[in-house]
């Protein structure tokens, strides 16, 4: 969820600086790449062709936040709850479990028993 804001506010932020800067990459160079003709026309006061390159931009350098931002957090999380691990509690991780019929260690998590084949008690 904070990705896409990242992504909203970058695109937003860059959209009104392309409106106001014209020459911004890569806006621009995407739109001769259409092979589109530019026009004047007015959208919402704009023309209509730095209107579009604007939202290139925004588009492009919104992806680009977003995705520094998902490394970021991703390069981040595991030092950030270090409390778990792969999804699982620590103390899950640690802890020790054993069959109640042949006494071998088991996963905390399981049911039957790998070795012995018992059900365990929940």
């Amino acid at each position: 969820m904070r990705g896409a804001i990242v992504f909203l506010v970058v695109f937003i932020a860059t959209l009104l600086a392309s409106l106001q800067y014209s020459s911004l990459p890569p806006g621009r160079m995407l739109y001769s790449l259409l092979n589109v003709p530019e026009t004047t026309y007015p959208v919402l006061g704009f023309p209509a062709t730095l209107l579009v390159c604007a939202v290139f931009n925004g588009v492009v350098y919104g992806v680009v936040a977003w995705l520094a931002y998902t490394f970021a957090e991703r390069s981040r999380g595991v030092r950030a709850h270090p409390e778990r691990v792969e999804g699982k509690p620590r103390e899950i991780l640690h802890a020790r479990k054993f069959c109640i019929d042949c006494g071998s260690e088991i996963s905390v998590e399981a049911r039957y028993c790998p070795k012995c084949g018992k059900a365990q008690q929940a």
